[in-house]
């Protein structure tokens, strides 16, 4: 029988439709777990997949639907389309009615390629399971319609910190190079690099451009080795220039024509096991009440280097496969591993990564090392997720 994985017939594919319950034995009872998607196989060491109420099994891993991001992933199913490495999409039509890969979507913005055996079928049962976990398809149109107006994808983190005159909102992808930052009475400030990005390009820029609503800076990074006092990121507006300057070995001053607006701090080294998904914000303190000020030490704090590394900027260098464009992954990345490096586990970090603080950040620097070691481990924001919840 001929069949489509399209969520037209409510999310299910008939052959995924086939569910049965099992059950979990605990000290205090047993729970009950539908089952929307299971593998079968003679072999007891083979590393079949199953989909239940509670998350994707995998031989003895088990990823709880928690860490996925459901929005993210009900959002493109509803379009017809399946999510992947940095948002890239693929036709759901593409996916192979047999074995074959289908990324799994984390709320850090990490992409897991999971190789199942029926790829069509698993692709239903969980895109089904994230639409109706997101509230049904008017809520997930509505969270799709909000993204766009932020101009962040719904796969992408937000983390969060207080500000003077509310919540300030990041979400930073370091492989596209993209910062975006806002909040409350004050503009939408975003970085990008459309040409590509190089820690040795010769113009100042590094190829980076920042806008702090419809208004373009412009971006000057100076890095001093050896006289590191004179080291400085300049983002010039007309009438305004904004200059982080070194303040001692772990902080730098965010300064608003001379002024002091914020005192941006690198994360202390984490000393516990972490209780979050995504690491915290790094520490900012605030000195004015000015929203655009809370805003911009956001964003400058997200971007660039702090203390003995002030100068250069967290990203790798990268060229642009097309020129002048939002930066966007290409369909190449979709079935492969994509790190967002701003989780707590290994599962989000490759080695060394951390937010910018390690492998994945150029030059900008390493507090720890890998499993998200030394990355934003201060204070200064929840984990809130890439796009879920209300």
């Amino acid at each position: 029988m001929a069949t489509s994985c399209r969520p037209g017939d409510g999310g299910y594919h008939p052959r995924a439709m086939f569910r049965h319950h099992v059950r979990n034995g605990n000290d205090r009872g047993e729970t009950v777990s539908e089952v929307l998607y299971e593998e079968q196989s003679w072999n007891p060491m083979a590393r079949t997949v199953r989909l239940t109420g509670d998350g994707v099994h995998r031989g003895g891993a088990h990823t709880p639907l928690g860490e996925l991001n459901l929005a993210a992933t009900a959002e493109a199913y509803q379009r017809g389309q399946w999510l992947g490495g940095g948002g890239s999409e693929r036709s759901l039509d593409r996916l192979p009615q047999g074995p074959g890969v289908v990324p799994l979507v984390r709320v850090t913005g990490t992409s897991v390629p999971l190789k199942v055996r029926r790829a069509a079928d698993f692709a239903a049962a969980l895109g089904g399971l994230a639409v109706r976990l997101s509230g049904g398809p008017d809520r997930v149109t509505e969270l799709g319609h909000r993204a766009r107006t932020e101009g962040v994808p719904l796969w992408m983190a937000r983390r969060h910190a207080p500000g003077p005159a509310g919540q300030v909102t990041v979400a930073v992808d370091r492989r596209l190079v993209r910062v975006d930052v806002w909040g409350p009475h004050a503009p939408v400030v975003r970085l990008r690099a459309p040409l590509g990005f190089h820690h040795e390009e010769p113009h100042p820029s590094r190829g980076l451009t920042l806008t702090v609503g419809d208004a373009a800076a412009d971006v000057r990074l100076t890095r001093k080795k050896l006289r590191k006092s004179k080291s400085v990121v300049e983002a010039e507006l007309p009438g305004q220039l904004w200059e982080l300057r070194r303040a001692g070995a772990t902080s730098s001053w965010l300064l608003r024509d001379g002024r002091r607006v914020a005192l941006l701090s690198r994360p202390a080294p984490r000393r516990s096991r972490p209780t979050t998904l995504l690491m915290p914000l790094g520490p900012v303190s605030h000195e004015t009440s000015d929203p655009l000020d809370a805003v911009m030490a956001h964003a400058f704090a997200a971007a660039f280097g702090l203390g003995d590394t002030t100068g250069s900027a967290r990203f790798p260098s990268q060229w642009r496969p097309r020129e002048g464009f939002e930066p966007a992954a290409v369909d190449f990345d979709w079935a492969r591993p994509w790190f967002s490096n701003l989780g707590t586990s290994s599962a989000d970090n490759e080695s060394g990564g951390g937010d910018g603080w390690g492998s994945d950040g150029g030059d900008g620097g390493d507090s720890g090392g890998g499993d998200g070691g030394g990355g934003d481990g201060g204070g200064g924001g929840d984990g809130g997720g890439g796009g879920g919840g209300d």
